[in-house]
């Protein structure tokens, strides 16, 4: 025990200069103490809190778990690292030799939390239960206003005179049975009420509401003068609405049975036979014949445009609209220098029958004095039929022979028509 207070001595002593000089908080440890200081100091660091009666017993003796409660203590206070290394060995060393009573300080601390955080659970558990406890109990005092309220209407249905039904109602229970149930429930609420909160209390309650919602079913059900009245008052509505379609409907049949006038005669239009459809005429197909002079212009010839070999003579057949308002031409010319016959034809397309025409028409030439003697040609003119049976024509000629070498020729003279 005297190694203990050594070593507990030496730890109070490693800290002595630590701390500012402060009075002593003890009536046994009077100003000026030879130990006043270590006194305030183990106070100040925790070390130490003295006894109730607010005493320090400095000349009393330390005991083992003291000593290993000021340890524990001295660790809590992390203050061991600022000391010197000699300190901390001595300190380390007094520890050790309490170490199984610091031991025991610590399991009875941690029994001392457990202790606590069960009896903080009941605690709450008490809680939950009161407050179920008092919603219980609100209940039951909603339950008592509700029966209360029935009691008063199965009253006033009981002193109701009763009227005189259309037909018969069906059989019900009578007010008595009514009061009769309604003071055994009050009954059970008021027990209900009395009672302690159990875990089945919210069931007993759910099944009373039930029978008080049935209950309260059962009272609207029954008829009382005031719901018979306005039954009355609805069958004598309904009545006059009857006779009132009854007087609609002898009316309407009263309109049907007299004869309705006949209605005035209408004038006829006058109807007039259409005169008989005329065939619609066919038209057919117009001939025209053609004689004239043909012309070459492109290439140049080298002789002149009116040498003999760029003469040619040449005449055409042709019919003006065969299908569709297209035409066919057929022609032969004859070459006054070189003497060479060529024949062409062509399809071709009217667009007037005036005075003044235009037509087109495209086609192929066949000149067997040429190497390549059937080539492309297209013509483009005009026609002139002032007296309508005789004509003049004027037309351009492209031709496209092969080699794409393009020519172009023109002719003109007298058109025959039929």
């Amino acid at each position: 025990m005297k190694k203990s207070r050594f070593f507990v001595t030496l730890a109070m002593a490693t800290f002595f200069g630590l701390l500012a000089q402060a009075q002593t908080q003890f009536r046994d440890v009077p100003a000026g103490h030879w130990a006043q200081e270590a006194v305030n100091f183990a106070v100040q660091c925790g070390l130490i809190e003295g006894f109730p009666d607010g005493t320090f017993r400095g000349n009393q003796n330390l005991t083992r778990y003291q000593a290993a409660l000021i340890f524990f203590r001295l660790y809590q206070t992390n203050r061991l690292e600022d000391a010197r290394p000699e300190c901390r060995l001595a300190v380390e060393r007094g520890a050790q030799e309490v170490a199984p009573e610091m031991e025991q300080l610590r399991q009875r601390y941690e029994a001392l939390e457990r202790t606590q955080q069960d009896q903080a659970a009941r605690l709450a558990a008490l809680e939950a239960e009161v407050r179920r406890a008092i919603e219980v109990s609100q209940q039951a005092q909603a339950l008592q206003e509700r029966l209360a309220a029935l009691e008063q209407q199965v009253q006033r249905l009981a002193q109701a005179p009763t009227a005189p039904q259309p037909q018969p109602a069906p059989a019900g229970p009578t007010p008595a049975e009514l009061q009769a149930r309604i003071e055994a429930l009050e009954q059970q609420v008021q027990r209900l009420a009395q009672a302690p909160a159990t875990p089945a209390a919210p069931q007993e309650l759910a099944a009373l509401e039930a029978r008080v919602a049935a209950l309260e079913e059962q009272v609207r059900a029954k008829p009382d003068a005031a719901r018979v009245a306005a039954l009355e008052e609805q069958v004598r509505s309904l009545s006059n609405q009857v006779t009132t379609l009854q007087n609609q409907l002898g009316e309407l049949r009263q309109q049907v049975q007299q004869p309705a006038p006949a209605p005035a005669p209408q004038p006829q239009p006058e109807v007039r036979p259409l005169p008989p459809a005329q065939p619609a005429a066919v038209a057919k197909p117009s001939f025209y014949l053609a004689a004239g002079a043909a012309l070459g212009i492109v290439p140049q010839p080298s002789a002149g445009f009116f040498d003999s070999s760029n003469i040619a003579v040449s005449g055409a057949v042709g019919v003006r609209d065969v299908a569709a308002g297209f035409g066919l031409r057929a022609g032969v010319d004859y070459n006054l220098g070189t003497q060479a016959l060529g024949v062409e034809a062509y399809l071709t397309r009217h667009f007037s029958q005036g005075p003044v025409g235009f037509y087109l028409g495209v086609g192929a030439r066949y000149l067997p004095a040429l190497t390549d003697p059937v080539y492309g040609s297209a013509a483009v003119g005009l026609e002139f039929n002032p007296q309508g049976s005789v004509g003049l024509f004027l037309e351009a000629n492209p031709r496209f022979e092969p080699g794409l070498n393009f020519g172009l020729g023109a002719r003109a003279g007298v058109k025959l028509n039929f």
